[in-house]
């Protein structure tokens, strides 16, 4: 209100370019009309939501009371999240995922740090395993997996949580009817998020940029700085985008991961250094991670970054400014950083890159 912004409650729909009907009943005009509907917990046969025994994200955060034991299906960011979050409350949790580690999208060795905190917690982590079957029952559920050699086994939990990514809320909204070209369940768009509809902008979920609500922002900032006739940037570039894992130890990234570089025969070196060369991270007794960055050996040139370990989540941005300022690993060696903190880890990687770390 104090921006002097209407908010019409309803389900709205495009009629066409300049033109929202809510609830089939009021109609707005407007030269510009932005769709940001989100996403939903995606569904899959066999493992229907039904809030009780077989629970979404959303119905996970809306629980009142902890279960005993539960599985969760989907080791990506949103399933490591909840179990980290559930063990610390001594929930017995059971990861089910069917690529061959946690946080498959993540560097390996990340994963690696984080599967070995989980074994330490008692989370148990079936990783190259499929889900087959579900049988619900009156005190619990029974999951029927299957591993990458063909053994079965059976599961058994109270509660069962589905976490295999999320699906856009585009349907029935009137894109067909504006004239707006979707793929593979993303709206299609072009500089500053124009639609094919003129007038018409895309931001979030529902376009095929990754899926995070800082991304989402930054996209509503682009757009709406072009109406208003600035001079932004024409999208966000997925290479200074960072990743965020708020588990514990935390996993944090942006720009290639190593298995990427690899798989797209890409010249680069790396160079690590480990948490437990810091006196901070010793003193807190957080001492497990590492930081690792990736760089052009020619250029020196940033390549990309991955941090695990606490407080990597806010440590990262160190790394990003430098990729986006095309600073090299030496102007990060060579900077003060204040004792002790965990950012020294990051001072000790960039020196590991130039060939002097000290504390190691």
């Amino acid at each position: 209100r104090k921006n002097k912004i209407d908010v019409v409650s309803g389900k709205g729909r495009l009629l066409r370019p300049d033109s929202v009907e809510i609830d089939g009943k009021e109609r707005i005009r407007a030269k510009n009309i932005i769709i940001a509907t989100g996403s939903r917990p995606r569904e899959i046969k066999g493992f229907e939501f039904d809030g009780d025994k077989v629970l979404s994200s959303n119905d996970a955060l809306l629980m009142e009371e902890l279960p005993e034991s539960i599985v969760i299906l989907g080791g990506g960011f949103i399933g490591v999240e909840f179990a980290h979050i559930l063990s610390s409350f001594g929930v017995e949790v059971t990861i089910v995922e069917l690529l061959d580690r946690l946080l498959p999208l993540e560097d390996e060795d990340s994963s690696s740090v984080l599967a070995r905190a989980f074994k330490r917690k008692r989370i148990n982590v079936l990783t190259s395993t499929k889900a087959k079957a579900l049988k619900k029952g009156k005190d619990g559920i029974k999951l029927f997996v299957e591993d990458s050699e063909g053994s079965e086994k059976e599961l058994e939990a109270e509660k069962i949580l589905v976490v295999v990514g999320r699906a856009t809320n585009i349907e029935d909204i009137g894109l067909e009817d504006a004239g707006i070209r979707v793929n593979r369940g993303f709206v299609l768009v072009g500089d500053y998020y124009q639609t094919d509809a003129p007038g018409v902008y895309a931001i979030g979920d529902v376009v095929p940029t990754p899926q995070l609500a800082h991304v989402a922002s930054k996209e509503g900032e682009i757009v709406a700085e072009y109406i208003a006739g600035k001079n932004p940037t024409k999208k966000v570039d997925p290479m200074l985008v960072p990743s965020a894992v708020y588990c514990e130890p935390q996993v944090a990234s942006f720009g290639y991961k190593e298995y990427q570089l690899k798989e797209n025969g890409i010249k680069y070196e790396k160079a690590m250094f480990p948490y437990r060369g810091v006196g901070k991270s010793v003193a807190v007794e957080k001492s497990d991670g590492h930081v690792k960055i990736l760089f052009n050996p020619d250029t020196r040139d940033i390549l990309g970054a991955s941090i695990v370990g606490t407080d990597a989540t806010e440590i990262i941005h160190e790394l990003l400014l430098a990729k986006k300022a095309r600073l090299v690993p030496s102007d990060i060696a060579e900077m003060i950083h204040a004792h002790p903190t965990i950012s020294e880890a990051i001072m000790e990687s960039a020196r590991a890159a130039e060939g002097w770390a000290i504390h190691i």
